[in-house]
């Protein structure tokens, strides 16, 4: 029983070890909370009810091949770099908008980089538009990334209204997107073999649809958020209980813990009298927030300034387009950055991704300012 019992432990802490962002934010939190004990009614249980829900959906859909045979039935309609380059920037922009924009990256850059073994090209370039894609894209939905879920919940916001708000922000960003893509892409004409459209499983995919269906209901408030999580628990639960072992539990840990760190942060004095004069114009929200977004990421940024400023427009600005410039901006980045030099190596990778990404950051920033 105790060698059992040691076993567990071990395997616990060696995961944990592989997952620095979590500890980083649990670090951080334990060494905030000194100053100011955080309440749990801080935690957004929506926002880790849907993101828990999502993850289900997507996992099945990959489970039943439907976004792998999606991207990969497309692939060989295009013979050019161009094409072809443009088509994969669309295709994930699309996903990220309807499965988050990590998910979006994971279907997607595995493809792209086993498609560049076949034409034996280097697909740094085509990642890098990849990511930048799914961080736009997934800018346009309340559910396409988490700090729009969250903002979204916390503000408030109307379905109308966000959309509103966030549809100038990302016509603005594929416009620029497709030209650079077309700029960048060049190479002769190849072939890709054209895969066949093949789905399994229809019945669990059927069902991931309904609680799809039932997540999109919840975000929009038209139904509870405890009926598209009872209904998730429901379905998985009799018909794919092994995807219920697969959720990235550790990273709804790592949201949980930043509703805590920003709830003792924001309780401070010392921070208070800070944002409060940082925060104090609708401009100083989107460049600071942008600018935070590049230290600490998007998401926690996004739930660290939302208890300091009333301007959620600018807010959703900062954030989105905060998601541009360093790795660590957007945890999407990062899921891309992994995949790629498991198979390549870092460094032309690197370069070209932070002046692409910086280039993108201020276009953005000044295309906002003047809205």
């Amino acid at each position: 029983m105790k060698q059992k019992i040691n076993i567990i432990i071990s395997d616990i802490i060696t995961r944990l070890l592989k997952e620095p962002f979590f500890l980083v934010t649990l670090l951080a939190t334990i060494l905030v909370s000194l100053f100011f004990k955080p309440h749990i009614s801080a935690i957004q249980w929506n926002v880790i009810a849907i993101l828990f829900s999502q993850m289900l959906v997507c996992l099945a859909f990959e489970d039943c091949h439907l976004l792998t045979s999606l991207a990969e039935s497309t692939l060989g309609r295009f013979a050019t770099p161009k094409k072809l380059g443009l088509a994969m920037v669309i295709i994930t922009g699309v996903l990220a908008m309807l499965i988050t924009n990590d998910i979006a990256l994971l279907t997607i850059v595995p493809l792209t980089i086993k498609m560049a073994k076949i034409t034996g090209q280097d697909p740094y370039i085509l990642v890098i538009l990849e990511t930048i894609s799914a961080n736009i894209f997934s800018a346009v939905t309340p559910f396409g990334n988490p700090q729009n879920l969250y903002l979204y919940s916390y503000y408030n916001v109307s379905a109308g209204e966000f959309f509103s708000i966030m549809l100038p922000f990302c016509i603005l960003g594929v416009v620029f997107l497709v030209i650079l893509t077309f700029v960048l892409n060049r190479g002769e004409e190849y072939q890709v073999e054209r895969q066949k459209f093949n789905i399994r499983n229809k019945k669990l995919l059927f069902c991931s649809i309904i609680v799809f269906v039932f997540n999109i209901f919840a975000v929009l408030r038209i139904i509870d958020y405890r009926i598209s999580l009872f209904s998730a628990l429901l379905i998985f639960l009799i018909f794919a209980p092994c995807l219920l072992k697969k959720v990235d539990y550790i990273l709804l840990l790592t949201f949980a813990l930043f509703f805590l760190f920003a709830d003792s942060m924001i309780s401070i004095s010392s921070v208070q009298n800070l944002f409060d004069i940082v925060l104090s114009s609708r401009f100083n929200v989107l460049i600071v927030s942008a600018a935070v977004s590049q230290i600490i990421s998007n998401v926690p940024a996004a739930v660290l300034l939302s208890g300091f400023t009333p301007y959620y427009k600018e807010l959703f600005y900062g954030v989105s387009v905060g998601g541009l410039g360093t790795l660590i901006a957007s945890l999407a980045s990062l899921i891309s950055y992994k995949l790629y030099v498991r198979e390549f190596t870092a460094r032309r990778y690197l370069k070209s991704f932070f002046i692409l990404n910086f280039v993108f950051l201020f276009v953005m920033l000044g295309g906002l300012i003047l809205v």
